[in-house]
């Protein structure tokens, strides 16, 4: 069985075993393949595969692969249609093929082609803060509940231990957030508005605040005034 294959098979394991659970830790995904014996002793490369190779929202360096997706950071959820990738991935692998699996496991394409892949993509997108998964209480049909409200489109996010927020997957994308990204947060009324601090922002401010007053033509009228006494 490839890498590839295993971190899959690991990682259906985990949700068919935690239903509750929105997504699952590196660690946690290794612990499960090298206790069902997918992979053969010690393979380094495994971490590699997680972290990198199979996450379909990362750059493909070099692997395609679109078997996870990255939730948070160091947390993964198997990649369904519908959720986003880089688009250098398009066509990359997404689930093992029924002839590579064991017999044992090939029930799990199933679950997977006809449970796990048809739930809102929307559902399993909210991601866990700092370790702790928070079942969802939506309909997984989500989207449904807001047809005709666009801008309402997977705006709902939970508050996680310290104050920490996850941003939706497509807002990320949308506005070019990444890791490190600058927000600016205010209250308005009774809102909470994030602003991305981005050079394109930064930019469209440049003479947005000038004015009638200038400082330099009130030093020269102080000069002059000056000058008179």
């Amino acid at each position: 069985m490839t890498l590839a294959d295993s971190v899959w098979l690991a990682t259906a394991l985990l949700h068919r075993e935690n239903s509750k659970a929105l997504d699952f830790s590196g660690h946690e995904i290794i612990e499960k393949a090298t206790g069902e014996k997918l992979v053969k002793g010690f393979r380094p490369g495994l971490q590699v595969f997680i972290s990198k190779h199979c996450v379909a929202n990362k750059s493909p360096n070099p692997l395609r692969h679109r078997i996870l997706l990255e939730t948070t950071r160091g947390r993964r959820r198997l990649f369904k249609q519908g959720d986003p990738f880089h688009p250098d991935r398009e066509g990359g692998k997404i689930r093992p093929d029924r002839a590579d699996l064991p017999a044992e496991y090939q029930p799990l394409l199933d679950w997977y082609d006809e449970v796990y892949s048809k739930q809102s993509a929307y559902a399993s997108s909210v991601a866990s803060s700092a370790g702790t998964t928070v079942p969802h209480r939506f309909p997984l049909d989500i989207t449904a509940a807001f047809a005709g409200f666009e801008e309402m489109r997977s705006t709902t996010a939970f508050v996680g231990p310290g104050g920490t927020v996850v941003l939706p997957m497509h807002l990320q994308h949308e506005l070019g957030l990444k890791e490190g990204s600058c927000l600016s947060i205010y209250r308005d009324k009774e809102r909470v508005v994030l602003l991305p601090i981005t050079d394109e922002f930064i930019r469209s401010l440049r003479g947005s605040l000038k004015g009638d007053y200038s400082l330099v033509e009130d030093r020269e009228r102080e000069h002059r005034i000056e000058k008179r006494r």
